[in-house]
């Protein structure tokens, strides 16, 4: 088969290109400008024009691990309408990759030189806190994937929980100014954070985690930490889907709906098997894709 690498957005997206075509060319397969497969990054199937079509998007736990997928990425995927069959977390064979994760702090961004991260947990984040997660307001995955309104959802979330022991982990590039960000304070007097903080260094001290689809319910569930959806993330299979802010009292402190180990053999299959992070990894996803 003969397939084309396009360079949908720009963006530095090399590193992940070469492990793909490194694994398309061990699979017997040609690049070519008169391609039957058409690779893509970060996008969805409904802005293509082509047929035939694999997207690919970097996400969690570090920066060598992204997605293959047909038709999406993220809430988006495949992964978020299909459920993957149990009898696949026992055929993964691959080592388990979260202890080392863990201990090394990975996340998404973690190749990056111009990003600095605090090493020390945030001052304030108690012992058996509810974490609430925030996104980019502007991210897609919550304007066009998950129809918009974050910070409004994060507020209406806040004042279902006032007098809660909660903790807000604002995304690190969500910027607030000061003077924004003491008006929230004072308004939800709950001990917020912003900045380059890595969440590693809070869910030892979570009970629970609330989120919209944020890759960060990957890193709570490796921390085994209860996660309370509300934009049906594709690891929303692991979590409670909020339907109703009426639950989340009851959710938040009653955690009896938490299944720890169907989540926990769904994030070791997700990380150890469905996710690429080598040419070795691409080569078993493209063929589970039929390539």
């Amino acid at each position: 088969m003969e397939y084309k690498i396009h360079k949908y957005r720009e963006a530095n997206f090399t590193l992940y290109e070469d492990v793909i075509r490194n694994a398309l060319n061990e699979l017997g397969h040609v690049e070519s400008d008169n391609p039957d497969l058409n690779i893509y990054n970060h996008c969805n199937e409904i802005e293509l024009q082509t047929k035939n079509n694999i997207i690919f998007k970097p996400t969690a736990p570090s920066h060598k691990y992204f997605a293959l997928d047909k038709i999406g990425y993220a809430n988006a995927s495949s992964l978020t309408w299909q459920e993957p069959n149990k009898a696949e977390f026992l055929d993964s064979s691959e080592p388990d990759a979260i202890d080392e994760l863990i201990k090394n702090k990975s996340n998404k961004w973690d190749n990056s030189i111009l990003l600095k991260w605090h090493n020390s947990k945030p001052k304030g984040v108690t012992k058996d806190h509810i974490l609430v997660i925030g996104q980019m307001p502007d991210d897609e995955t919550v304007t066009g994937q998950s129809f918009g309104n974050h910070i409004q959802k994060l507020d209406a979330i806040l004042r279902e929980l006032q007098g809660e022991n909660v903790v807000v982990k604002l995304h690190p590039r969500y910027s607030l100014e000061q003077k924004y960000l003491q008006r929230w304070q004072e308004k939800w007097k709950f001990n917020i954070i912003s900045g380059f903080y890595s969440i590693h260094n809070i869910l030892p001290y979570t009970k629970v985690a609330i989120i919209e689809n944020s890759t960060a319910g990957i890193e709570c569930m490796m921390h085994n930490v209860p996660v309370i959806s509300y934009g049906w993330p594709e690891y929303h299979w692991a979590t409670y889907k909020l339907r109703s802010l009426t639950e989340i009292n009851r959710l938040v402190n009653n955690i009896n709906w938490y299944d720890e180990d169907y989540a926990q053999n769904f994030i070791k299959w997700y990380i150890n098997y469905y996710l690429c992070h080598d040419v070795k990894t691409t080569m078993r996803r493209l063929k589970n894709l039929g390539y």
